[in-house]
């Protein structure tokens, strides 16, 4: 391994912020988060910079169960997916968001399906939780 592991997911938002960690960082694994970095279009961009390198890329995906289906299509994308970043906090706010919460099954996540992100809002938790 060239350095001491993963980038810090939430102090990058550019693709030329990756592609300078990746050339002087000396990480091992990069971790876009998408809600910060640009969306799949900035990621897509880092996945590809990565693969160049023989770098990794684990997005990170850590807030609720949109961010971790928005980022179980990105993992799907990569040519060399090893990981994926599941939070496994029960918080409604983490795996309510969604009327059908990711479940991990023998140790996998499937990629959800359905349309957009294969995932459906759940409008009562938005209510519920509204401010203002």
């Amino acid at each position: 391994m060239r350095g001491s592991g993963c980038n810090s997911p939430g102090l990058l938002g550019t693709d030329w912020g990756f592609q300078t960690l990746i050339e002087r960082g000396g990480v091992d694994v990069l971790q876009p988060d998408l809600t910060r970095c640009g969306g799949f279009t900035v990621a897509r961009k880092v996945v590809h910079m990565a693969e160049r390198a023989n770098r990794l890329v684990v997005p990170h995906s850590w807030s609720s169960d949109l961010l971790t289906a928005a980022s179980l299509h990105l993992t799907a994308f990569q040519r060399r997916a090893e990981f994926v970043e599941f939070n496994t906090s029960q918080g409604p706010l983490s795996r309510m968001l969604v009327k059908d919460p990711l479940r991990m099954e023998d140790g996998y996540l499937r990629v959800p399906e359905g349309p957009g992100l294969g995932v459906e809002v759940n409008d009562a938790v938005i209510e519920q939780y509204r401010i203002g």
